[in-house]
């Protein structure tokens, strides 16, 4: 018997290759974008290595250059003063900046504590406006 080109069990056959070839189309694109996903994570990975031991070193070298910056300000200070005095004058600077910071960033943690309602309440709001974010998606 020879396969008639428009029988209905001929056309069930090519509608079935289709969508065999539809469907490894589909996975193979998945994969595609997976691998291009992944080779991208660990590109941005590298770069935000990269960009953290650079911060660091800038950070440690910025910490040499003030130390010598306060050696530098204490010889000169002790040209017009007595050292002891430039010394001390230079130590209250450099101990009065951090302090300051930190009194300030007590201050901020402060008043994040003295409202707790509210950050409660924004979780809340942000909950809630998940859920009906995910019925939308339900639906």
């Amino acid at each position: 018997m020879q396969d008639i080109p428009n029988s209905p069990q001929n056309k069930n056959e090519n509608l079935l290759n289709l969508f065999k070839e539809l469907i490894a189309e589909v996975i193979s694109l998945i994969y595609q974008h997976y691998l291009l996903l992944k080779k991208e994570f660990k590109e941005n990975a590298s770069r935000v290595v990269k960009s953290i031991i650079l911060i660091v070193a800038a950070v440690v070298i910025g910490y040499a250059g003030l130390i010598f910056l306060g050696i530098l300000a204490i010889y000169l200070l002790s040209l017009i003063i007595p050292s002891w005095i430039a010394l001390l004058l230079v130590t209250a600077i450099y101990l009065g900046i951090p302090l300051i910071m930190f009194v300030y960033a007590i201050n901020l943690i402060g008043r994040v504590i003295k409202e707790p309602g509210k950050i409660m309440e924004e979780f809340k709001k942000t909950g809630e406006e998940f859920e009906k974010w995910l019925k939308n998606i339900k639906k």
